[in-house]
């Protein structure tokens, strides 16, 4: 019975000021039960001309040094440590600097590290800023850097794509391309739309959500989680910390951008005006296409649709059991997979080094 002293809407907000106390504080404790920190040796900022500064986190060479420097990009939710995770096993970035490479891993604006510098910075960007800004940004501080006007290129997924359309538009600051699982085609993925009426969950503080979710990673396989990656192919406690470390907000713009693609199988700029797919086939830079066998995000038919569109020396290779691996790789597993080390990264690693010098 409620105390006239203390009407019903009164209680009611206590119980949900509680509700909002303790939901904040699982996701602070799950957040620092599961934290891993950066490991980067050092750690740079790049101004974009609107006003951001993109950080950049450098694994210098362990080996004897290799030229050009090595740029990787994250997919999308994702920051720096996509690629460059803070546990050695996981970081494509050190995998690269212990063969002797330069290796700066960059967070796009929005993610990670990177922040505005000023109070008229934009808050709403697209993929194609990304491209016109952030990269320039990115690729003229590694210049400062290391001397180096060129840089190899490792990109996952939304990082692949960039690098792919970096090397179009800017050839003469991108000496190659390795794409681990581009999305340049979206008629392959009839499991994605079945799921794009849930894109709304893709909004909003899902970085919040990933890790309220955490405990509970690598129990449940469900169907919904394979589109991030093969659960099966992943340490339950890997799979926990990626979502306590590495899952970031999706910008509105660059989702929205994203979803037209995906409803209307294209890859083009925000306003229309450039095909990106159409660019492939000018492409003259060499690219290695790398595909996982159960991806449903960027599965091998549509992986290799912008493979035979590419214009340069190409090749592509499809990561699962008929090419003699552990296991049939899906999307973001073909960085975390519990063998990648030993199945992926080699295949990366010899590629750069055949296009690079020493």
């Amino acid at each position: 019975m409620v105390s006239p002293n203390h009407p019903l809407w009164a209680e009611i907000v206590v119980a949900l000021l509680v509700l909002v106390a303790l939901a904040a504080a699982h996701i602070a404790f799950w957040a620092w039960r599961y934290r891993v920190l950066p490991q980067q040796d050092e750690l740079r900022f790049a101004p974009t001309q609107d006003g951001w500064e993109i950080a950049l986190a450098r694994r210098k060479p362990r080996a004897a040094p290799r030229l050009p420097p090595v740029l990787l990009c994250h997919g999308l939710a994702a920051n720096r440590a996509n690629l460059d995770f803070g546990v050695d096993r996981y970081s494509v970035s050190l995998d690269l600097a212990s063969a002797g490479f330069d290796c700066f891993a960059l967070d796009l604006r929005g993610h990670g590290a990177s922040r505005r510098f000023r109070k008229d910075a934009p808050r709403r960007w697209s993929f194609d800023t990304y491209l016109k800004q952030d990269l320039p940004a990115a690729l003229d501080e590694i210049k400062v850097a290391t001397g180096s006007a060129q840089v190899l290129w490792v990109g996952h997924s939304q990082g692949a794509l960039l690098g792919l359309a970096a090397a179009v538009a800017s050839p003469e600051r991108i000496a190659g391309v390795v794409a681990i699982a581009p999305p340049t085609h979206f008629h392959a993925q009839s499991e994605l739309r079945r799921v794009l009426r849930f894109a709304f969950l893709a909004t909003g503080r899902h970085r919040w959500l990933a890790r309220a979710a955490s405990p509970i990673a690598g129990y449940l396989h469900t169907p919904f989680a394979q589109f991030a990656l093969n659960t099966r192919n992943t340490d339950p406690r890997v799979l926990r910390q990626l979502m306590c470390n590495v899952v970031e907000d999706i910008s509105p713009g660059v989702l929205a951008q994203l979803l037209n693609w995906a409803r209307s199988d294209v890859f083009v700029s925000e306003d229309g005006s450039t095909d990106y797919r159409g660019g492939l086939a000018s492409a003259r830079k060499p690219a290695l296409f790398i595909a996982g066998s159960r991806d449903l995000l960027a599965p091998p038919g549509a992986v290799r649709r912008g493979f035979e569109l590419w214009g340069g020396e190409k090749e592509i290779w499809v990561a699962g059991r008929d090419a003699g691996l552990s296991a049939d790789y899906g999307h973001s597993d073909l960085i975390f997979g519990v063998r990648a080390k030993e199945e992926i990264f080699p295949r990366i690693r010899e590629w750069l080094l055949q296009r690079s010098q020493g």
